[in-house]
């Protein structure tokens, strides 16, 4: 179901992860903030310098802090962060992480889960660490914070007569200090070998019939290029 305004209900919400991270999370049975996972990461995907930024970003209202204090979920798959991870790779980019896309889990839960169970959470109308954005923790203000119609788009690039597309393309729902797994609802993968890794992992972790989808829709899947001498 679509609202008036734009907005799905249920509205999803997209974390991913890298495959190395998911035993640690599913250990702690949680996702941390950047602020609160310390070294507990086993594979970090994220650009050194948007997280230097997101740990300087003030968010302006309750429950405050910075945008490092949240645990980060989009609203639509393919954004311009695993564009970026995807095209690293494929340009064989020094001193970036250096897997592409295939390696990354979603877990994915919605908007309506989180304020039902009573989270601290807080939306953002594009990339947190712009200062142009706007923040919202108003379950009403996302009808019109957020731009629906271009997180459904297939290409959300910069045009000359709107180059705000690709920061408001980065809007992000953001969960105060810690997110409990049990909200999830299920996980997305890029193929069938790793739908079948993800499986076994839950399985591990005492998950009978984990739900794991396989939707190469969400990624970008991107080659390594030859380089010639």
């Amino acid at each position: 179901m679509v609202t008036d305004a734009g907005r799905p209900e249920p509205t999803l919400i997209m974390h991913f992860t890298h495959i190395d991270n998911l035993p640690g999370v599913l250990k702690a049975g949680k996702l941390f903030s950047d602020s609160g996972v310390g070294s507990q990461l086993a594979t970090n995907v994220g650009a050194a310098e948007i997280k230097a930024r997101r740990r300087q970003r003030i968010v302006p209202c309750t429950p405050g802090g910075v945008v490092a204090d949240y645990v980060p979920f989009y609203l639509a798959p393919r954004s311009p962060m695993m564009y970026r991870i995807a095209c690293d790779y494929r340009d064989g980019r020094p001193g970036c992480y250096p897997g592409g896309d295939d390696p990354l889990v979603y877990l994915v839960s919605s908007v309506e889960r989180v304020d039902a169970a009573g989270l601290d959470w807080v939306a953002s109308d594009g990339n947190c660490s712009v200062g142009l954005t706007s923040f919202s923790a108003r379950l009403d203000d996302l009808a019109t914070l957020i731009d629906w119609p271009l997180l459904r788009a297939r290409v959300w690039k910069d045009i000359p007569e709107d180059m705000d597309r690709m920061r408001r393309r980065a809007a992000e729902f953001l969960v105060h200090r810690e997110f409990p797994l049990n909200l999830v609802i299920g996980y997305a993968v890029r193929t069938d070998e790793r739908q079948e890794q993800v499986k076994q992992l839950l399985r591990d972790a005492g998950m009978i019939e984990p739900y794991v989808r396989v939707r190469p829709d969400w990624y970008y899947g991107y080659e390594r290029r030859e380089v010639r001498q």
